[in-house]
């Protein structure tokens, strides 16, 4: 019997949970294709399904869980190697897809409707390494809560991952991109991205200080904010009346609940969640054609970081958990 490797884990835990796992070659269903794994995307959500934990919504801890074994991974591209019968795509086109689980792989299962065509120009990594964050960041800063030109806009960890795409995006609308970053080494790539002004907040005693000071006291329109608790009383602050405070994620631990009359005056709170889950399929299609278009065309830029081999899968885990890193990592099998 043919065998494909994949990640999986069985319990749930720190990276050394992982393991390569020998599985038989997947068949596609009717509207199913089979794609061969070129480039699979790491992303910090990865990481919060191996630890068993997903957002709930922005006031509470409350996570559910995977069932497992988990099979992880959920975007990337490859070359189609079989179809369905019901299937458009063919054999040997060039495909992306996002939220697709059991990604980290060397072959995978993608229903016919969730391929995007990579364009000749776009490398496999490129698309891997910038979909479904891209479409994350497209739909925060052009639909959800979409960015006015000369705007003064917060991005939070706009050196990598989606806030480096939500920094090339809005300043692409015309907004003018306050970022933060964590590290100094990450500064040049919020810079690259087309930030206004960075601030590294491990050399800032008081980033709400600074913040008022890089706006003259004026305040931004619109924070975006992936961080979750570790920001939210900054991001807040930052706004000024009529300003909106966007949160997508909780990568600094899930906002507690908000009593509304401690918060300023006629500021708005909004709770996002980047997959579009009111989207139709065509929505979605039309959405994921737009990103990849922006990537052909250097609109967006895919910064990618680090590669690594499916059986380092661990130390690709402990890299991105580690907040050194710059950019996408991506497990190329």
């Amino acid at each position: 019997m043919q065998t494909v490797r994949v990640i999986t884990a069985s319990e749930y835990g720190p990276a050394e949970v992982l393991r390569v796992e020998e599985r038989p070659v997947p068949k596609p269903k009717r509207d199913e294709v089979v794609v061969e794994v070129r480039a699979a995307g790491i992303n910090l959500m990865d990481t919060n399904v191996r630890r068993g934990l997903v957002p709930t919504g922005i006031a509470g801890p409350a996570p559910r869980t995977y069932a497992l074994p988990l099979a992880l991974g959920v975007d990337g591209a490859g070359v189609v190697g079989a179809v369905g019968d019901q299937s458009t795509a063919k054999v040997g086109d060039r495909v992306a897809w996002e939220h697709i689980p059991g990604s980290y792989a060397e072959m995978l299962a993608v229903p016919n409707d969730r391929l995007i065509p990579i364009p000749d120009t776009v490398t496999f990594e490129a698309a891997a390494g910038g979909l479904m964050q891209g479409m994350t960041a497209q739909y925060l800063s052009c639909v959800a809560v979409p960015v006015p030109k000369d705007a003064a806009v917060l991005v939070h960890s706009a050196g990598s991952g989606v806030g480096r795409m939500l920094t090339q995006l809005s300043a692409h609308r015309g907004g003018r991109v306050l970022a933060t970053v964590s590290k100094g080494h990450k500064a040049q790539s919020a810079l690259d991205a087309g930030a206004w002004q960075v601030l590294v907040r491990e050399e800032i005693e008081d980033l709400d200080e600074a913040i008022r000071v890089v706006t003259d006291g004026k305040g931004v329109e619109i924070a975006y904010d992936g961080t979750g608790k570790t920001l939210f009383e900054t991001s807040v602050a930052a706004l000024h009346v009529g300003g909106t405070f966007v949160t997508y994620g909780y990568a600094g631990g899930h906002l507690p609940p908000i009593n509304l009359w401690e918060q300023p005056h006629g500021v708005r709170f909004v709770f996002i969640r980047g997959d579009a889950p009111e989207e139709s399929i065509d929505q979605w299609r039309q959405r994921a054609l737009q990103v990849m278009h922006w990537i052909e065309d250097g609109t967006l830029d895919v910064l990618i970081d680090r590669t690594y081999a499916l059986e380092d899968v661990i130390t690709a885990h402990r890299d991105l958990e580690s907040q050194e890193t710059v950019g996408k990592l991506l497990l190329v099998p």
